[in-house]
């Protein structure tokens, strides 16, 4: 937790900082003023403090794209109770639903292979013939075939509540 991975740049991880503690000065307020770009503009990052706000610019890109949707539905095992506890904390939506040359971000570190980590860009270039899973190409240019990836709450070493999705 005391090492940042996302951000080199200096600048940027001075104002980040100040942003968490709460502490931004009018010089990061002057600097971060200067990157400002008009609503919407395309490829420029946005930021929302809802995620509904999130949601509603995502699902109008994504009804500009031409082509298929491909929706891809979370499963869930275990008590209610705690399959809801996942879900609040999972970024992945319950129903994902993708087309060709959609944006997006992974929700998920790739703890066994290392081919992402949670926040890395790319967009989906197709999706698999045998199973149908989307296939990602990263902003490095990486080619990744996705798979759903587990969220479980664990006691003991015994799984009590377990939810399955695309980590996108």
């Amino acid at each position: 937790l005391s090492e940042q991975y996302r951000q080199d740049d200096r600048a940027f991880l001075e104002i980040l900082s100040a942003i968490r503690s709460g502490t931004v000065s009018a010089r990061h307020r002057a600097l971060l003023e200067t990157r400002l770009a008009p609503q919407g503009t395309d490829g420029t990052p946005q930021f929302f403090s809802h995620n509904a706000d999130v949601d509603r610019v995502n699902n109008a890109k994504l009804l500009k794209l031409p082509g298929d949707e491909h929706p891809f539905a979370m499963e869930s095992r275990g008590p209610k109770q705690l399959v809801e506890r996942l879900k609040r904390g999972c970024l992945s939506p319950e129903t994902l639903v993708l087309k060709i040359n959609a944006r997006v971000m992974f929700t998920k570190n790739d703890i066994g292979q290392h081919r992402f980590v949670n926040g890395t860009l790319g967009a989906i270039v197709g999706f698999s013939k045998e199973d149908g899973n989307p296939i990602v190409k990263t902003n490095t240019g990486r080619t990744i075939f996705m798979e759903p990836a587990d969220w479980n709450i664990e006691e003991g070493g015994r799984i009590l509540a377990r939810i399955t999705q695309i980590p996108l």
